[in-house]
């Protein structure tokens, strides 16, 4: 990765793009002008042309001046569409720009939906408007969004992450691939486009391999050439032929319409399917060429690169969807009405379109789902990899196998800007061990629990974390902090925040290695009830070898550092009291809070409440 300031750096591009667009608009504008003339005096001298006699050189000149026209026109539209592609990189590196600056950029479309069942993703602000994933996305394709979103999602195993790891490190360095692979994928409109159709396609039974099927492609591949044959020959030498071989042409050609007949109801829908226009694969032929264009080390990205290029055993991706793309040409001509049936009827031509179709199935249906899926992998990859060019700050965790333990230095929160993030430290090493974090309002304590909560998930995504260390092990995250309750379920605030907790602790009860963040337990009851369940759950979760940090403003449950036999830690967030103000400033202490301050926040908004004396 290069050790250059990534501001700098992305700046620097974006004033090259921004003074290369104007020169292109110039230029653009001065063509745009001389195309507009060049007709003129084109149409101008043809219409001379035809109202007065003009010797064969004048004609030339004519000629000469469309030629020239047709020419400009050829220059000034490549000329678009090199302006267009700067355009779109300049909002990819505006986009980046927006993150350098502490600000989430404009959110792309079809990003993916909240699961509300999901242990963590709503509570941490995984998925959504304000989200890390938002943070993240700088994929182009379906299966890139969807593996992007499913990395979050999920843990990956130790060797996975070590495996990405090395994957990002590379592309974090490799700005040109990344803003090459985000401008393709813009350009070509990929964003969402689902690319189950082409592969359920490819990897469907070919609708000709039954006997019968082949025999009529077969004897279509006679009788075509045996029909246009005759015909040539029965009109080429006229009445020089017997009447009887003069319509020979008649016999192979009633044989066609019945091959056409018998095999339509089988390629139609197969021909429909795989030209679809919501569906237009040959949009991804540029990604792949570009993937496979590119030299890369990193053992994943070795490997996915030779899932593209099909090795010894597969052909090369972009060039089997090139090929899949040029048949798709001839299969277009079914929108185009008489013409279709003319030449379906003449010279069977969806037949041939559709065995044409069948050999690109044979020959690379098996690999099709494995191209998707290496694309969407590296794409993820590749957002992963701008993350981290674009927060050297951030370290890349140690993720090893074994006891649960969670030990970070001057962790933070991603979504925080840098300016004004604060960070602290934090060790709970072995398990059965936690911390409770006592505060006031608005002091940081939940603030602090999704820092902890998105460093785990982002290191078991294989992406750097916003630390300048952390060591863990593999950690199920489980969370309970945003409760809300449900009346079209007939679910309340407290059972709703009853059944998180639940997902909670059966996660625990089934030998999951449990992270868990709870954030102020059981608040929707009353306080006696509260210290007892919350002091449960706990003890409980402690018991069954859990870590995590608990949130609350009951400093009852401090006695359960005592309680565990110093297994809960007690540490807290508090504020100061200046001039009248209220300000925090979200450092971490060793011990239980010794102040609270909601009656000084409802005197601060202007509800008047008499403060107890010290």
């Amino acid at each position: 990765m290069s050790s250059a300031d990534p501001n700098v750096v992305v700046r620097a591009r974006r004033d090259t793009l921004a003074a290369e667009a104007d020169e292109l608009a110039r230029r653009s504008a001065r063509l745009s002008g001389l195309r507009g003339l060049l007709f003129l005096v084109a149409l101008g001298s043809l219409g001379y042309g035809f109202f007065r006699s003009l010797p064969m050189i004048g004609w030339v000149l004519v000629a000469l001046g469309w030629a020239v026209f047709i020419a400009v026109v050829a220059v000034h539209g490549s000329l678009v569409n090199r302006e267009t592609e700067v355009q779109a990189r300049l909002g990819i590196v505006d986009r980046a720009l927006a993150r350098l600056a502490g600000t989430l950029p404009d959110a792309l479309p079809s990003g993916p939906a909240t699961d509300p069942r999901h242990p963590y993703a709503i509570d941490l602000d995984v998925f959504g408007s304000a989200s890390v994933f938002r943070l993240l996305d700088e994929t182009r394709t379906a299966p890139g969004t969807e593996a992007l979103a499913r990395w979050l999602a999920e843990r990956a195993s130790p060797a996975e992450i070590a495996a990405r790891q090395g994957a990002v490190r590379e592309l974090a360095g490799l700005t040109a691939f990344r803003e090459d692979l985000a401008t393709i994928g813009a350009a070509a409109g990929t964003r969402g486009r689902a690319t189950a159709p082409l592969v359920a396609w490819a990897e469907a039974e070919p609708v000709l391999r039954d006997g019968l099927s082949r025999t009529l492609v077969r004897a279509a591949f006679v009788l075509v050439p045996l029909t246009v044959g005759l015909f040539a020959l029965s009109h080429g030498l006229g009445n020089a032929l017997p009447p009887l071989l003069g319509r020979a042409y008649l016999a192979p050609f009633a044989l066609q319409i019945v091959v056409l007949f018998l095999l339509s109801a089988k390629i139609q829908p197969a021909l429909a399917q795989a030209a679809s226009k919501e569906a237009p694969f040959g949009r991804y032929r540029d990604l792949f060429a570009r993937i496979e264009a590119e030299e890369l080390r990193a053992p994943r990205l070795v490997e996915l690169r030779a899932a593209l290029l099909g090795g010894s055993d597969g052909p090369s991706a972009s060039r089997e969807l090139a090929s899949f793309e040029r048949v798709l040409g001839f299969v277009e001509l079914r929108h185009s009405g008489l013409v279709h049936l003319l030449a379906n009827v003449l010279l069977l031509w969806d037949v041939f379109c559709m065995a044409a179709l069948e050999r690109f199935r044979l020959r690379a249906g098996r690999h099709v789902r494995g191209w998707f899926s290496a694309l969407g992998d590296l794409e993820a990859l590749a957002s992963l990899g701008a993350f981290a060019y674009e927060h050297p700050d951030f370290a890349f965790p140690v993720v090893e196998e074994g006891p649960p333990r969670f030990v970070a230095e001057r962790l933070g929160h991603p979504l925080i800007p840098g300016k004004t993030r604060r960070v602290n430290d934090l060790v709970i090493d072995g398990p059965g061990s936690g911390i409770l974090v006592t505060g006031s309002n608005m002091s940081g304590k939940s603030t602090w629990l999704r820092s902890m909560g998105l460093a785990a998930v982002l290191a078991q995504a294989g992406a750097p974390v916003c630390a300048r260390k952390l060591q863990m092990t593999p950690l199920s995250v489980r969370t309970s902090m945003r409760i809300s309750d449900s009346l079209e379920q007939g679910v309340s605030h407290f059972y709703a925040e009853l059944e998180k907790l639940k997902s909670v602790v059966d996660a625990a009860d089934r030998g999951e290695p449990v992270f868990f963040l709870l954030d102020e337990v059981l608040h929707g009851t009353n306080s006696r009830e509260r210290h007892i369940g919350a002091r449960a759950v706990v003890v409980h979760l402690l018991d069954k070898g859990a870590i995590g940090a608990v949130t609350s403003h009951d400093l009852a449950l401090a006695d359960l550092e005592a309680q565990t036999g110093g297994r809960v830690t007690n540490v807290h967030f508090q504020e100061h009291v200046e001039e009248g103000k209220m300000t925090f400033d979200y450092v971490l202490r060793p011990g239980v809070v010794s102040t609270t301050n909601a009656l000084r926040l409802m005197r601060l908004v202007g509800i008047k409440v008499a403060l107890p004396e010290a």
